[in-house]
């Protein structure tokens, strides 16, 4: 496997780094992934005391100084999403290795391991990454939570492009009046206009609603991320093959979960080149 000759240099810049002045404290182990503009590498954090577990985290670097300025902005979102269950964590270690280091990184609790071919690695565990994308632009300084508001955007437009079967990428925002979060009903601007009324008939307006609202063009129309997540239970719980058959849908028969999630599997295992006519064949560009 071809490595970047800038990932190769980091990593071995970390792991000499390592040998020469923290050998008793922590190891380089591997490198994990390439970007575009930074690295991500696994590292072992060593304990003093035999008792306890060794630590592994996951240190992530920017191949030069003009591009630092990124990593600082991804740190600051993270740390803004401290605690979030869906979101990796910046960790903090004592002592801090890169302190000293006229570039410092982002250090990352390891979400999971997976093998990479290096020895010693458990089996079935990889190591998660979230970058939201948002390291390229400054957040909006009004917003507290930049980071969930644009993940639930991400998510209302993958739900869109299963919806529609349309995988492009941005779409013209339109104005839709819906129910919203607190109540009520308003206009809102959303990316996901082509799925309103009367387009799609047989879709569920709780889902319509909720993919038009996750992907609402101002940020404090999306919902929270406690709101969506109660929403989102209530549609599971509540939409079943009987609610169906009871308003006298001719489709209710169709309701199952079983070729539904099937879809998703193709989707997710399997996407690529298709002659169908909603789709733009292989188009999976910043889908990730």
């Amino acid at each position: 496997m071809d490595v970047d000759p800038r990932a190769a240099r980091e990593a071995e810049r970390v792991r000499r780094y390592f040998d020469d002045g923290y050998t008793s404290y922590y190891k380089y182990w591997g490198l994990i992934e390439t970007g575009k503009w930074g690295v991500a590498l696994l590292c072992r954090q060593k304990r003093e005391k035999p008792n306890r577990e060794e630590r592994w985290f996951v240190v992530k670097r920017v191949f030069d100084e003009l591009m630092q300025d990124k990593l600082h902005k991804e740190i600051k979102i993270l740390k803004r999403l401290r605690g979030a269950p869906h979101i990796v964590q910046v960790l903090a270690i004592d002592p801090d290795p890169f302190e000293a280091l006229s570039r410092g990184a982002l250090i990352m609790d390891r979400a999971r391991l997976h093998s990479y071919g290096m020895a010693g690695q458990g089996k079935g565990r990889r190591a998660v990454l979230i970058d939201f994308g948002e390291a390229l632009y400054d957040p909006n300084p009004y917003v507290t939570d930049m980071g969930v508001k644009t993940n639930i955007f991400h998510i209302g437009r993958l739900m869109r492009m299963l919806i529609s079967l349309d995988t492009t990428w941005e779409l013209p925002p339109g104005e839709v009046t819906m129910p919203v979060q607190g109540g009520g009903e308003r206009a809102i601007s959303t990316a996901s206009a082509c799925i309103a009324k009367p387009n799609y008939p047989n879709l569920d307006d709780g889902l319509r609603n909720l993919v038009m609202l996750c992907t609402a063009v101002k940020v404090e129309d999306r919902p929270s991320l406690d709101w969506l997540w109660d929403t989102l239970m209530d549609l599971i719980f509540t939409r079943t093959p009987a609610y169906y058959a009871q308003r006298n849908f001719p489709w209710a028969q169709l309701e199952e979960d079983g070729p539904i999630q099937d879809l998703i599997h193709h989707i997710v295992y399997y996407y690529g080149p298709t002659n169908h006519v909603g789709i733009e064949a292989g188009e999976t560009e910043g889908i990730e």
